[in-house]
Formats: structure tokens, sequence, C-alpha cells
């Protein structure tokens, strides 16, 4: 299993395993089921509300 980083939201950060960034993405929804969860090139997950740009958002959470 690998670590995966999840920021947001707000000032929120957890760490979870998870097999792929997949299944990380999928277990990071299912815990934030009202919220849109993306991730960026170094595979760490933000959390951000919905309707928000997920560009600014990850700089927010950075």
């Amino acid at each position: 299993m690998r670590k995966f980083i999840i920021r947001g939201p707000g000032d929120a950060c957890e760490e979870i395993k998870a097999e792929s960034l997949d299944q990380a993405i999928i277990r990071a929804k299912q815990h934030h089921p009202n919220k849109h969860v993306s991730a960026d090139a170094s595979e760490v997950l933000y959390v951000c509300n919905p309707g928000e740009d997920p560009t600014i958002c990850q700089n927010r959470l950075r």
C-alpha cells in the first residue's frame, strides 16, 4: 500500500493508505461526499468546495 496526503477541507491535512491513486481518490470522496476531490502531479489529493476552481483551491491548500 502507498501513502497519500489529503489536504482540505479548510486547514485539515490527513494521510491515507491505498493501493493506487484512483483508490485514494475514491476513499477521499467517500469521506467527503459533498466535496470535490482532485489530485496534482505529485499525487497529493485536495478536497475543495463544489464549484470552486480546482487550481485556486490547490494553490490555497498548499
